[in-house]
């Protein structure tokens, strides 16, 4: 389901960048962008039919009644701008990141907010939700409540396991919460001094990665960007996981 919407968001994308290009009106003929439009349109129509099978009804027909003797239809034009338009409203939604950590572990833990998902990845700091922020959860909230309410409309949970987390109460909760929710992508992120047998049994089948593995934190580069429509700029994130990697090396005294 994950790589079905992944694929749809990517899709719609690109048909939003094309209809964006366009102009028509009742004497406008097919060129190359109404072709590029309706090939989209085909590949994006067998992911649409399970997940939003009226709106794939709705993109086929006019699809097929776009082409009026060699001059496009502008009321099928119309539906098909109608439903990118639906579409992206569905599936371009904000990005919503929840890291699970330590208050004990800020100081690195604010390094990677910092350095790999903010400088790095260019998010904002609202599409983050971590407890060190005191504005993540205002006085008078049940932070158990914000907690589960940010984690259930987040696409990605990353776990920062160290010594400290693994003696949390509330840490160990939020991964065991993790792991039960549907649709969630889960990445534990481990700290140099953890061995991987030492991050639970839920970790090691899903397979944790060192915080200072430079390959996975491209890898996790990689997926963010390909997963929100994100443009790569790897001079600049390459240079942001150098700075990230030289703090949690100071900080743990690991070389």
């Amino acid at each position: 389901k994950r790589q079905i919407m992944n694929t749809i968001r990517e899709l719609v994308n690109q048909g939003i960048k094309v209809l964006q290009r366009m102009k028509i009106n009742y004497n406008s003929t097919i060129g190359p962008n109404t072709m590029q439009l309706i090939n989209i349109s085909k590949q994006l129509i067998p992911n649409l039919q399970k997940e939003q099978p009226e709106i794939a009804d709705i993109l086929n027909n006019a699809l097929s009644t776009i082409n009026f003797n060699g001059f496009i239809s502008a009321y099928s034009f119309g539906d098909i701008r109608t439903c990118y338009r639906i579409l992206a409203s569905l599936y371009n939604h904000p990005k919503k990141i929840f890291i699970s950590h330590s208050s004990e572990d800020k100081d690195i833990v604010n390094g990677f907010v910092k350095e790999i998902l903010m400088l790095g990845c260019k998010f904002e700091r609202t599409d983050i939700f971590c407890t060190l922020d005191h504005s993540a959860i205002h006085t008078g909230e049940d932070f158990r409540n914000e907690i589960v309410k940010n984690m259930k409309g987040c696409d990605f949970i990353l776990c920062m396991i160290s010594e400290n987390y693994k003696r949390s109460e509330v840490c160990t909760n939020e991964m065991g919460a993790a792991w039960a929710m549907d649709g969630k992508r889960i990445l534990p992120f481990k700290f140099p001094y953890i061995s991987f047998n030492d991050m639970g049994f839920l970790n090691v089948v899903k397979q944790g990665a060192d915080i200072t593995d430079k390959s996975k934190l491209d890898e996790l580069y990689t997926e963010l960007c390909a997963f929100y429509s994100l443009s790569t700029d790897w001079i600049n994130y390459n240079q942001r996981t150098a700075d990230f990697i030289q703090l949690v090396n100071s900080k743990t005294g690991c070389k």
